[in-house]
């Protein structure tokens, strides 16, 4: 007895790591026409869209989770949930995720939660009811339980920020750690030796607080650095800062501050300022995610340069199925921004 044909084999990815990518190299299309084929058939001739389907049947391509749900999608909408429009980091990423979805015919609804959980879950449960094709989250601290039950039921979310531990969700971030190295390190290298840290408790701070710690280790010199926990990172709560660090007697002041975020930093710079306190003579101070604002407080801030509209357009991206999680690792790197708030290369020790 003779067998038949042996079944036809993909030389490519196996499905468990065929990707977006994959799909578009084989069809000899762009990413975009690929999601397209999937989420919007319509928009991609009969032509293209038999190439797409062949190749990933060849390759044993079925997308995303993401991508997948969004297939049987809702509506159109794309929700974006943030912790606090009162930080304009916030509205970057609104603006980066709203111009990409324009550019793929979807909508954002933005909502902000002002820093409280039961607000986040009322927006949350907002978002179900108007059926949102899928979410961007910035939530207020870890991703919430009511958020993992939305994806459950079918709606796909992208954490705009660091996840807590291990995850099945995509989430896409700046390198903070990185970020709060480089902080740390330039005060250092003015010889800033008592290094203070002011931030609140959440993923990305911490994640900042531990390059600032790698970097006084790290150090030739010795050095200190002592942290400040606050509730909220909010210029009002920054300037409070300021008044308790103007209490401590001269031998316990800091030399040199790194702030969780430029909010805060600005809210100590003016605190400072006005008590008498000499910038960056007598204390060096760096900032964090690089807003607007920052280099035009009264003495521009240095601060370090966080892509907040990018990682927005990159999370829609991701949720549209445009994109995969892994491709977005090392894009988006810190950069440090010196302005006046830290010394001149020639006024260094």
């Amino acid at each position: 007895m003779t067998s038949g044909p042996a079944p036809r084999r993909s030389a490519g990815p196996s499905s468990a790591a065929a990707t977006v990518g994959d799909v578009a190299a084989r069809a000899g299309v762009s990413r975009a026409t690929v999601s397209y084929t999937f989420t919007q058939p319509d928009r991609v001739s009969a032509e293209l869209r038999r190439r797409v389907l062949e190749a990933a049947d060849e390759l044993g391509y079925v997308g995303n989770d993401a991508a997948r749900r969004l297939r049987v999608g809702h509506s159109r909408a794309l929700g974006l949930l943030v912790s606090s429009m009162a930080n304009p980091v916030y509205a970057e990423i609104a603006a980066g995720a709203e111009a990409e979805a324009a550019a793929h015919g979807r909508f954002i609804l933005v909502v902000n939660s002002d820093e409280k959980p039961e607000r986040e879950r009322a927006y949350i449960n907002f978002f179900e009811s108007q059926q949102v094709s899928g979410i961007l989250a910035v939530p207020v601290g870890d991703v919430p339980p009511e958020l993992l039950g939305l994806r459950r039921r079918g709606t796909p979310f992208v954490l705009v920020g660091v996840a807590a531990g291990p995850h099945s969700y995509p989430a896409v971030s700046g390198d903070n750690e990185r970020g709060g190295h480089l902080a740390a390190a330039h005060l250092l290298a003015q010889g800033r030796r008592r290094l203070l840290f002011v931030g609140g408790a959440h993923p990305h701070v911490d994640l900042r607080l531990a390059g600032a710690r790698r970097a006084v280790a790290e150090s030739v010199t010795p050095a200190t650095l002592e942290v400040v926990r606050v509730r909220v990172q909010t210029a009002k709560v920054g300037e409070a800062v300021s008044r308790t660090l103007l209490e401590r007697p001269d031998s316990q002041f800091p030399d040199g501050i790194v702030a969780g975020n430029d909010l805060l930093a600005l809210g100590l710079l003016h605190g400072l300022i006005v008590a008498g306190v000499r910038v960056p003579q007598d204390l060096s101070l760096v900032g964090y995610d690089d807003i607007e604002f920052a280099d035009f407080a009264i003495v521009p801030l240095t601060t370090i340069r966080h892509p907040s509209a990018a990682l927005g357009a990159s999370a829609v991206r991701i949720l549209l199925g445009i994109e995969d999680e892994p491709d977005t690792r090392g894009r988006f790197e810190p950069e440090l921004v010196i302005r006046s708030t830290s010394l001149p290369e020639a006024a260094r020790p």
